[in-house]
This record gives C-alpha cells, sequence and structure tokens, in this order.
C-alpha cells in the first residue's frame, strides 16, 4: 500500500550508498525531503538482558541497570555500551529506538529511519489531493473507461479548495477540464 498523505522530511543514518537513490526514494514515499546522517528524531533506550547479564554481574547487575535507565552510557563500535564502568557486549542489551513526537523511527541491521510526521495546512491539502486522484483513477476503471481516454472531471463544491491543482488533477487523470460545480464527484467522457 502506498502512503498517499505526503510528507516533509525522511531522514536516513547507516545507508550512505541509498544517498544516489534520493530523489527516487522521496518520490516513492511522497516526501519532500530525504537527508542522510545523525537521525536525531529518535531516542535510544537500553536496556540489560537479564538473563544474560545477571550471572555475569551478579550484585553489580543494579549499579548497571541504573545507569542504562538514567541513560547514563557510551555506546561502543559493534552494538555495545559501556555503563557504571563495563562494557556490555551488543547480546547482553537490550536496545529500542523510539521515535520523539511527532516522528516515526525504525531501525535494524544498522540503518535508522525516521519520518517527520507534522503535517500542515499545505501537506493536508496535498494529500487530500493524492486522495482524489486515486478515487478518480479507481472510478475511471471501474466505469471501464481505457486508460488513454480523456474525461470531463467535476468535483463536489465543497472540494473546490483542491482546484489549485487542477492542472495536477488533469494531469493525472486525463481530464480535459476541472470543475467544482457539483453537488458530488462525477466524470464524464470527453
Amino acid at each position: 500500500m502506498k502512503l498517499r498523505q505526503p510528507l516533509r522530511v525522511l531522514v536516513v543514518d547507516g545507508a550512505r550508498s541509498a544517498q544516489a537513490h534520493a530523489e527516487e526514494i522521496a518520490e516513492e514515499l511522497r516526501v519532500d525531503e530525504v537527508s542522510f546522517g545523525q537521525v536525531d528524531a529518535s531516542e535510544l533506550r537500553v536496556k540489560p538482558n537479564l538473563p544474560v547479564l545477571g550471572p555475569k554481574l551478579g550484585r553489580e547487575l543494579g549499579a548497571v541497570r541504573a545507569a542504562l535507565e538514567a541513560g547514563e552510557f557510551e555506546e561502543l563500535p559493534g552494538g555495545g555500551f559501556r555503563a557504571a564502568g563495563h562494557e556490555l557486549g551488543s547480546e547482553e542489551v537490550l536496545v529500542e529506538r523510539r521515535g520523539k513526537e511527532g516522528w516515526a523511527v525504525a531501525a535494524s541491521d544498522g540503518v535508522t529511519v525516521a519520518l517527520d510526521l507534522h503535517l500542515d495546512e499545505d501537506l493536508v491539502l496535498r494529500g487530500r489531493v493524492y486522495d482524489l486522484i486515486h478515487t478518480v483513477n479507481t472510478m475511471r476503471k471501474d466505469t471501464g473507461l481505457e486508460l488513454t481516454d480523456r474525461i470531463r472531471l467535476t468535483l463536489p463544491e465543497e472540494a473546490s479548495g483542491l482546484l489549485e491543482h487542477s492542472e495536477w488533477i488533469a494531469r493525472e487523470t486525463l481530464a480535459v477540464s476541472v470543475g467544482a460545480d457539483g453537488a458530488e464527484l462525477r466524470i464524464d467522457k470527453a
């Protein structure tokens, strides 16, 4: 399923080879910008893997656990961490990355991606246009129109705000005209 709501920014950390495809990624995911580098939109939470660390650390587990919960740790190469004077291997900790407010974050195999979910009026309007285009193209198919058939598109009056994007709508739906004077969405073969 393709996301129809456009968004502003996708941040990618750990996939330098994808930089050459930034424009394709932006177009496919409907984001205005794809940037590569540190993801500041996530919070890192590290917890001890108790079945593994308990036997290893014994009484010192409490201090390590408290340091990890307080965020008092250092990330080490290879996925390990240093906390309370102990070096912890990647199998000795449970790592979770969460998105900060308004961000969706996912991490796997050394790659972290963050998607800015904040919406403004322009993004909402463009999302409505994508939805309209999808609906019209579904209607075209359902009514048996050929892929090359031209149409006249009439929008309901309450959708007249979408007309500022009428050229885009016409291009994507093969409409020779786009107007908003109807009581319901209507397509007519041109």
